[in-house]
């Protein structure tokens, strides 16, 4: 595979989207051979032909003898779920375990790929998790370049199962298909589907822990296909460390540690590392990454982060070079990993040719602001070459700053939106970008981005963002993260989608009689935002806002919120004789919600309770807080006297 094919397809992924409309979540449609359907894609029906007739199949799932992780799981999604739809079993069979030619699902690159398609998928047309699926006779195909780890295959079972049985992930506990005896077969004429950002990820703390939802959010980063080993920030707590023994091999260094030997590799608070140490140390640095290389044989992406603190190096040697060809940290610290990775290239292709590796580093505070400069004829260039990103090296653009209650070309957020414009310049398609989805001041009141996020997300795709990651609390937290995260889930796989439709569609399945009330509650809020932004305070959209006032949560917006909770609970009081079990589930979704409200009445308007009712609110409060397993109520802090 060549260099960077990961990311060059992916430019084009969104205006194939909205060209061809949705294909469950449909991408860039075309068939491999080079024939482009640039139709709407219809989704006909083999006649005389059924995947299930009167509950009943006479198919088999098929996989190759050697079938990876991801091939083995869309197996098992999909029968599990055929399954549980028709309540008859289907077969799952290797290459070698059936004669059976016909009437088959074929996942990946099985031997019968080879007889009756013929295919060979490439890079240049399918990202690593998008996929390709074709009708051939009486048997379906799933597949994707054999480069990649497979997660396509996975995705495209699941899209597989919408067609065949209306499947729907909206929670772990909330999962939809439709009851029935017969499935038509479906003639697949030949379609690649790619999603709008290749990697994707939700940084909760309630994906954190559940390895399989995430997969059926379909967010695949980080994975065991991307193995992003040092997520995150370590600079020189991982690669450098300045209290480690110095085996950097000049005269000298026995017995010294690299601060002692070294302290010109390290910025004056020792935080963060020099980018201008040196050729020895960019030695020191793709020696470690040659370390972790051996370390995870399986890994593609190596992250070499910065620490979680503004400042950066600002050493004579540092500034003098900024002028020479950095411009700027963000500069001197691409220059630096494009030396480290020429050294660490070059082990790669000579102990392990063919593997493939790349680099991320972070664009974050200090290092947040591109290495460019504007001509004479006011065009945007990379300062000097050296500033250019090698191949291998993506950016992971931070803008921790961000209003969020805004969209990123919205004059309030147009230092990041230039920043943005400029890194595309010189990493078009070598772009990954963290988002915010929380305010870290106040974890239990709603962040205030309903109506930005899909707009920055078509934002950031035009930009050559290949990769969308958004950050939540490390806790558990409220604030529709169930929701938020459906949603933003299905976002990232196909920005065409409607959000507001996606809410919509989530809440029916998860309030179920409820949905109403509780779509009207997030109507509450959405308005109140919107009213005091444009009236009152405008930052109230960022991830330190100040949201816990009662200028923004007056006692009358409070009270209609309790309307609605009120009404929820009494739409579902049937189900406490007729279905305890389904009463029990929707309650405690209904009043994870509520606790915003209760704890704005407990903090902010308690002089409109009496003692009792204050008392009653709290134990409340504290009941659900300790069930929903809550620990913080804001970054670093807990519930202190709330809880006693």
């Amino acid at each position: 595979m060549k260099k960077k094919t990961i990311f060059k397809v992916i430019a084009s992924a969104l205006c194939s989207l909205m060209l061809l409309g949705t294909f469950a979540a449909c991408g860039n449609t075309s068939d491999s051979s080079g024939e482009e359907n640039s139709s709407v894609r219809e989704l006909n029906v083999v006649e005389g032909e059924y995947l299930y007739r009167n509950g009943v199949s006479g198919y088999t799932i098929l996989l190759r003898d050697d079938a990876n992780f991801y091939e083995e799981l869309a197996a098992s999604e999909l029968a599990q779920n055929l399954a549980n739809a028709t309540g008859s079993s289907i077969s799952v069979a290797k290459d070698s375990d059936t004669k059976a030619k016909t009437r088959v699902i074929s996942l990946g690159h099985t031997s019968l790929w080879d007889s009756q398609v013929g295919l060979r998928l490439s890079g240049d047309d399918i990202v690593d998790s998008g996929y390709y699926i074709k009708t051939v006779g009486n048997n379906v195909f799933i597949s994707c370049p054999d480069y990649t780890a497979s997660s396509g295959v996975l995705y495209g079972v699941y899209d597989f199962l919408k067609d065949a049985i209306d499947y729907e992930f909206y929670a772990a506990d909330e999962i939809y298909y439709e009851k029935t005896k017969t499935i038509p077969l479906y003639n697949y004429t030949g379609y690649i589907v790619n999603p709008t950002y290749n990697m994707r990820s939700l940084v909760h703390a309630e994906m954190r822990d559940d390895a399989l939802s995430n997969m059926r959010y379909r967010l695949v980063y980080p994975s065991e296909s991307y193995g992003f080993v040092n997520w995150g920030h370590g600079q020189a707590t991982k690669y450098l460390r300045r209290d480690d023994p110095c085996t950097c091999g000049e005269p000298g260094c026995e017995g010294k540690t690299y601060l002692q030997h070294h302290p010109d590799w390290f910025s004056v608070d020792n935080a963060q590392l020099c980018y201008t140490g040196g050729e020895v140390m960019e030695r020191v640095l793709a020696e470690k990454f040659i370390e972790y290389f051996q370390q995870y044989p399986d890994a593609t992406y190596f992250m070499f982060g910065q620490e979680d603190v503004v400042g950066q190096c600002d050493c004579d040697r540092c500034r003098q070079a900024m002028v020479d060809y950095g411009a700027n940290s963000g500069g001197l610290q691409i220059a630096l990993m494009n030396n480290v990775i020429e050294i660490a290239n070059a082990w790669l292709k000579k102990n392990q040719p063919g593997r493939e590796v790349f680099y991320v580093v972070y664009a974050y505070y200090g290092t947040r602001t591109a290495p460019v400069k504007k001509t004479a004829s006011g065009e945007i260039v990379p300062y000097s070459d050296r500033v250019i990103p090698n191949d291998d090296l993506i950016i992971f653009y931070t803008p921790i700053e961000t209003n969020f209650a805004y969209q990123l070309e919205s004059s309030i957020n147009a230092d990041v939106y230039n920043e943005l414009c400029n890194w595309s310049r010189i990493a078009n398609g070598q772009l990954l970008i963290y988002l915010y989805d929380i305010n870290f001041t106040a974890y239990l009141i709603n962040f205030n981005n309903f109506t930005s996020v899909k707009g920055m997300y078509e934002e950031c795709s035009k930009f050559g963002v290949v990769g969308m990651s958004s950050q939540s609390a490390d806790t558990y937290v409220t604030g529709f993260r169930e929701m938020r995260t459906y949603v933003e889930s299905w976002l990232m796989w196909d920005v065409t989608l409607s959000y507001d439709d996606l809410v919509r569609k989530f809440m029916n399945a998860y309030y179920k009689d409820a949905a109403d009330y509780m779509y009207e509650f997030y109507m509450i809020m959405r308005d109140r935002y919107a009213y005091y932004n444009s009236l009152v305070k405008p930052g109230a959209g960022s991830i330190y806002g100040d949201v816990q006032t009662v200028e923004l949560w007056p006692q009358t917006v409070v009270a209609k919120m309790d309307e609605q909770f009120d009404a929820a609970l009494k739409s579902i009081e049937k189900y406490k004789t007729s279905d305890p079990d389904l009463y029990t589930k929707l309650e405690s979704r209904i009043m994870k919600e509520r606790l915003m409200p209760i704890y704005l009445k407990l903090t902010l308007l308690s002089s409109y309770y009496s003692a009792e009712e204050y008392a009653e609110m709290k134990a409340t409060f504290k009941y659900y807080v300790n069930y929903f397993r809550l620990a913080e109520l804001s970054e670093r802090h807990d519930f202190g006297d709330l809880l006693k």
